[in-house]
């Protein structure tokens, strides 16, 4: 199998390869927030010592920064290097070049998808500071989840599902006491959310190794491409859908907890 077929196969989407002289180009389908382009990578390689180097444009950082997302802030600085060490990534600064170098060709499946999953968390990083993530959905639904009253639940949000594993981090993370398999909750408006719940699954499944359930709540049910929809359906635990029956979604989602219906506001 080629490199470019084991990198379709690894993305389980359709994604565009387009080899050139030393590499090649990878067009995923998840676009871009600011631009609307698809987001993009390349593969150089192999270099001497067999090994390849995933990077993008050189432009995600200026992008990033053009957007407000200046990494003079010591906080914000600290959060992007933070990012970088979780996915094994480099900054260039002389180049502008973002990066993952030395990849074995047996890693090379594994970190395309961890250098996806970076340049997704730079996007999310670039709307969390022009505070577009906090919309009505997201707000509804935390106010609903903070006001359930079930014994033993808890229900935070911006943590990993478990300490040692930060590749993907979803909206909410749900635990009940006696129930010893977490709940993992992404709120998807777009592809990209269903993709990272299904790069969690992958990853519980193959290098974590500890039980989680994944549920996607789509904010409609038109929400993503209809592909992505039923290819997540199939690999996580439940794909449910808020707009219009938010009460049989947080049901929904509780089921996976061996919660019993509970009145929902």
């Amino acid at each position: 199998m080629s490199l470019q077929q084991r990198i379709c196969r690894a993305f389980c989407a359709e994604v565009r390869v387009n080899p050139f002289r030393g590499g090649f180009g990878v067009s995923t389908p998840f676009a871009d927030a600011l631009t609307g382009d698809p987001i993009g990578f390349y593969v150089v390689g192999p270099q001497p010592g067999h090994t390849f180097k995933i990077v993008d444009d050189a432009l995600t950082v200026a992008r990033f920064e053009s957007e407000g997302a200046t990494l003079d802030s010591k906080q914000r600085l600290a959060n992007f290097q933070e990012v970088l060490s979780i996915y094994g990534g480099a900054y260039n600064e002389d180049s502008g070049e973002l990066a993952i170098p030395d990849v074995l060709d047996g890693d090379l499946e594994r970190k395309a998808l961890d250098f996806m999953a970076l340049l997704l968390r730079l996007q999310d990083m670039t709307q969390q500071t022009q505070e577009r993530t906090r919309n009505s959905f997201v707000e509804d639904v935390a106010r609903r989840l903070d006001a359930l009253e079930v014994d033993g639940l808890s229900v935070e949000s911006g943590v990993p599902v478990f300490p040692d594993s930060k590749e993907v981090i979803p909206d909410f993370v749900l635990r009940k006491a006696g129930h010893n398999k977490p709940l993992a909750l992404f709120l998807a408006r777009d592809n990209e959310k269903l993709w990272q719940a299904m790069h969690l699954q992958m990853s519980a499944e193959y290098e974590i190794r500890r039980p989680v359930a994944i549920v996607v709540l789509l904010e409609s049910g038109s929400t993503g491409a209809q592909k992505m929809r039923d290819k997540a359906a199939n690999r996580i635990d439940a794909v449910t859908n808020w707009k219009g029956d938010e009460g049989a979604a947080i049901n929904r989602i509780l089921r996976e907890l061996e919660v019993k219906p509970q009145h929902v506001n």
